[in-house]
């Protein structure tokens, strides 16, 4: 194998994509001795295609000696490409060194997609007092990816700085919100998803609903019925597939009420989809009388509750 040296030579300098690809694997084999020449090449290199192949090699080796010159190229290097493959190495050698660039990065990075990658190094570096400082921020974008970063962390310590953004201005910030509260099954988290269920937008609304799901159990069915009275046709499709998903029999009359209604008609054909999700008996006559009078839609979804749920011939 060639020195560090060499391989550097040739990841920088060769027209050749494969011997550039090679020279970078074989830096990464090296480990610690081509640490100090990677640094070098991400600090001074030229080209910025030399500096982010030594960002990622340095990544891979995972030297925590690495940290602050990537670091410092994170905030500094003047192409975004590097910028980011400096993030996804921070992230890969998981040092809590890392966390005061990525936090300055998320802060002030002119470019979205760097921003998004250092927000997604810290989250998976498990920095939440970090992220929850990053909810005290001006802007949106990073009130949002904080409050994404510490719904992904499961950071229930975090609820009571949290619950406050769903009177936010901004509605994504709002609908993330809902997201986060989507993973605790606390009789908090569900109060306040009550109280967001009733937001001017229903973007938000129907994020609340997708967090009924994953909580489950008879609270989140009977928020969820309580949503097949929005005025919104999007929001009622989302309650009659939540539902379904909840799996309580108490949705069953009224979901049987909605396949016979004069609602959407794809709204219509989801809850008899939900109906063999839940799998009660009671469902079976409403089915084949959907199957047999309803429209082409409801009727297809019917007769897949049917066979493939309770095993009906028709």
């Amino acid at each position: 194998m060639d020195s560090a040296f060499g391989l550097i030579r040739k990841l920088g300098e060769s027209n050749d994509y494969f011997e550039r690809q090679k020279a970078a694997w074989d830096l990464v084999k090296l480990g610690d001795p081509a640490v100090n020449v990677l640094i070098n090449a991400l600090i001074e290199g030229e080209y910025s295609d030399l500096r982010y192949k030594s960002a990622w090699a340095l990544g891979k080796i995972g030297n925590s000696i690495a940290v602050e010159p990537l670091g410092r190229s994170l905030l500094n290097d003047s192409d975004c490409v590097v910028r980011e493959y400096c993030a996804a190495a921070l992230e890969a050698i998981g040092s809590v060194e890392a966390i005061p660039f990525l936090v300055k990065a998320i802060n002030s990075d002119p470019n979205r997609d760097v921003r998004l990658r250092a927000h997604i190094a810290l989250r998976n570096l498990g920095a939440s007092s970090a992220l929850r400082e990053l909810l005290n921020s001006s802007e949106p974008e990073i009130r949002g990816m904080a409050i994404t970063g510490l719904a992904k962390l499961r950071c229930e310590q975090a609820m009571d700085d949290v619950i406050c953004f769903l009177e936010d201005g901004d509605v994504e910030v709002r609908k993330r919100t809902a997201n986060f509260l989507g993973e605790f099954s606390s009789e908090k988290a569900l109060n306040y998803l009550n109280v967001a269920l009733k937001d001017s937008q229903p973007i938000v609304r129907v994020e609340v609903l997708n967090s009924l799901a994953r909580i489950r159990g008879t609270r989140a069915c009977q928020l969820s019925l309580e949503a097949l009275k929005d005025d919104n046709a999007s929001v009622r499709l989302t309650a009659v597939t939540c539902l379904g998903e909840i799996g309580q029999d108490m949705a069953v009359e009224r979901l049987v009420e909605i396949m016979f209604s004069e609602d959407d008609e794809e709204i219509r054909a989801w809850a008899a989809w939900s109906l063999g999700e839940i799998g009660d008996s009671r469902a079976i006559e409403p089915l084949r009388k959907a199957y047999e009078k309803c429209p082409n839609e409801v009727m297809k979804m019917a007769k897949a509750s049917l066979v493939e749920v309770f095993q009906q011939e028709l």
